[in-house]
């Protein structure tokens, strides 16, 4: 079975989600993409009559996500066996988390039968439209279907930026004082995720200092745990990737073709976890490493925090670029002890065999 790739624009009021998933469809239809588009399932609900007046919030919030879920279905059956084909969301399941308190959340998950995993990383990729409500000097207008103010507008981009991080595939979209321009950089986003022209990685590594977790817990950042496994097969060597929480995962496999130390041609799949464990079997085992990752948006950038259990004094952060000539800020909260993009030593790969001694 093909896989179907699946992709949510998300963000607050006044983003252009709704625009620029017309943009999208065009764009990616012209250069050759099978393309399936979702409504939202909000403002569905509120055209057929749903009354959500004196109802609690959680209600409106159980009608979306079932709503959503049916147009995941339908849409995957759609898009079954069609050649590249992608499935573009306004908004997703994790979104409920934006308009209901901790506890309404954990009742929503019991009674989806879904944990935070399973509505967040069913996607391949979500973007963060940022709201025009972001910045003081930003135009942002009411409509007849954007009816919140500025401050709810921003509190709404705020929750949704937090909402979503921790996807494996997570970038923020700025607020341009024109939309073409803020289009143009959802477009280049979108097509590098795609792999095109081609599929590179183009990531920055980096040896930092032991982080102040509590700290990380009140920024936007969420915590997975994940498990790698390298292994060496008929059509040469692969990873393999379980991620995710208690006993809720996605699994990944992973092949990489290396151009320069910077940057390698990646591949990547997601299988269930039936085929998981028979790749593991079938093949010869290399070697396997765990750490716990922080997946962290600052400055519209996301970082990847790696912290393992045989370092109690330093960890790992990973960037990854659009170009080799993107330069990297570093958040002033992260301490740095040097880059070791173009050390070997200090690649997972290696790390799973040989583990240097703490700077």
């Amino acid at each position: 079975m093909k896989h179907t790739t699946k992709i949510v624009l998300s963000g607050g009021p006044g983003g252009g989600k709704s625009e620029a998933i017309k943009l999208l469809e065009n764009k990616l239809t012209e250069l050759g993409f099978s393309v399936f588009c979702a409504n939202e399932a909000a403002t569905e609900l509120l055209s057929e009559g749903f009354d959500r007046e004196g109802k609690p919030a959680y209600e409106f919030q159980k009608e979306i996500a079932k709503r959503q879920l049916k147009h995941e279905a339908e849409l995957e059956a759609l898009a079954e066996n069609r050649e590249n084909a992608v499935i573009i969301f306004d908004r997703g399941l994790m979104d409920s988390r934006v308009y209901l308190n901790d506890a309404e959340f954990e009742r929503l998950k019991t009674e989806l039968g879904l944990c935070e995993v399973d509505l967040r990383d069913r996607y391949d990729a979500v973007f963060h439209m940022d709201s025009t409500s972001s910045g003081e000097n930003t135009f942002y207008s009411l409509s007849e279907a954007r009816t919140e103010s500025r401050d709810s507008a921003r509190r709404i981009n705020e929750r949704s930026l937090r909402a979503w991080c921790g996807n494996p595939h997570y970038r923020f979209i700025p607020v341009m004082p024109e939309f073409e321009a803020k289009f143009k950089i959802l477009l280049r986003e979108v097509k590098a995720f795609l792999g095109i022209p081609k599929p590179l990685e183009i990531e920055r590594k980096y040896l930092i200092r032991y982080p102040d977790l509590e700290l990380l817990k009140n920024l936007v950042c969420s915590k997975s745990h994940i498990r790698q496994t390298y292994l060496d097969g008929e059509n040469g060597r692969f990873r393999l990737r379980e991620r995710g929480e208690n006993d809720r995962n996605i699994y990944i496999l992973t092949k990489k073709e290396k151009i320069s130390e910077l940057v390698r041609v990646e591949t990547e799949k997601r299988i269930s976890r039936e085929e998981y464990e028979t790749l593991l079997a079938q093949n010869t085992q290399i070697g396997t490493i765990e750490k716990d990752r922080y997946c962290l948006m600052h400055g519209g950038v996301y970082y990847e925090i790696d912290v393992f259990p045989f370092w109690t004094k330093q960890a790992y952060m990973e960037v990854e670029l659009l170009s080799e000539s993107d330069p990297v800020i570093i958040p002033d909260f992260i301490t740095l002890i040097r880059e070791v993009t173009y050390d070997p030593a200090y690649k997972n790969s290696s790390l799973c065999r040989n583990i240097p001694a703490e700077d």
